[in-house]
């Protein structure tokens, strides 16, 4: 069931345009650029029509049309549909059918105010209106579950401990043994940090350590670094930026560690 929320949560605010004389591969190249699947059209002051990447493929290219010659307004469609921002997205998906359209016009006041494509719809990236936000409702919420947990974890190692060996240093591993492959990226982080022993015998494990800690904080510190309310991930190029980094520093540091 598609969520009664209002179109402006989830429309793109960009909006472009070009003039009805403009040749057809001029607006290919536009879109190209501003990554977008519609350009409304044009004339004077006037918006006359909006043409889309399906305009583009069922007018231009099955019909073999000369797109350096013929003018954008011959393949544009026409009119164009409007929805408020304030209406639901269920109801933008409702005139899309209708009209058999795949981009409306929204505006606010009358005005155009950004647009919505069915990809849009489509990608269930929804928050119900009035719905718990991320801070600081389900950090506190998940905050206070892992510490329940470790809390649980504490108390029963304290009243049921497992026979133990004498105590081992954590930081210090056999040059013969090695951690599971996902200890791996930790372990060579550690042994990385021993380049830091100019510094004192307790640089490396305090600061390797750290390195660690802080790696972890941010991670958990991505959804206050971009604080950018779409939740499409092709609209969030910082967050998704972030994530492949730390991905790849991950994969880094265990390959250092197992060939090491």
């Amino acid at each position: 069931m598609i969520p009664l929320i209002p179109v402006k949560k989830i429309m793109s605010r960009q909006i472009a345009a070009i003039d009805a004389g403009a040749p057809i591969v001029a607006a290919a190249k536009t879109m190209k650029e501003l990554k977008t699947g519609s350009l409304l059209v044009k004339r004077s002051e006037d918006l006359v029509g909006i043409v889309t990447d399906v305009d583009m493929t069922r007018k231009v290219l099955a019909e073999g049309v000369d797109q350096h010659k013929t003018p954008v307004e011959q393949v544009m469609s026409s009119p164009f549909y409007t929805i408020d921002a304030e209406d639901s997205v269920a109801k933008a998906n409702g005139l899309m059918t209708q009209y058999n359209v795949r981009h409306l016009v929204v505006t606010e006041n009358g005005i155009p105010a950004g647009v919505i494509s069915a990809r849009d719809i489509l990608e269930p990236m929804y928050e119900e209106e009035g719905g718990i936000p991320f801070w600081p409702n389900h950090a506190l919420k998940e905050i206070a579950a892992a510490f329940l947990i470790i809390g649980l974890l504490a108390t029963l190692t304290l009243l049921s401990p497992a026979p133990m060996h004498p105590k081992a240093d954590i930081l210090t591993t056999p040059e013969h043994i090695k951690p599971e492959w996902f200890f791996l990226a930790a372990y060579q982080i550690l042994k990385s940090a021993e380049i830091l022993r100019f510094l004192g015998a307790w640089a490396p494990k305090v600061i390797g350590i750290l390195l660690e800690i802080l790696f972890v904080i941010l991670l958990f510190a991505v959804p206050f670094i971009d604080k950018n309310p779409d939740r499409a991930y092709r609209k969030r190029p910082i967050a998704i930026g972030i994530g492949i980094l730390f991905l790849l520093l991950f994969v880094l540091f265990t390959v250092w560690g197992h060939i090491s």
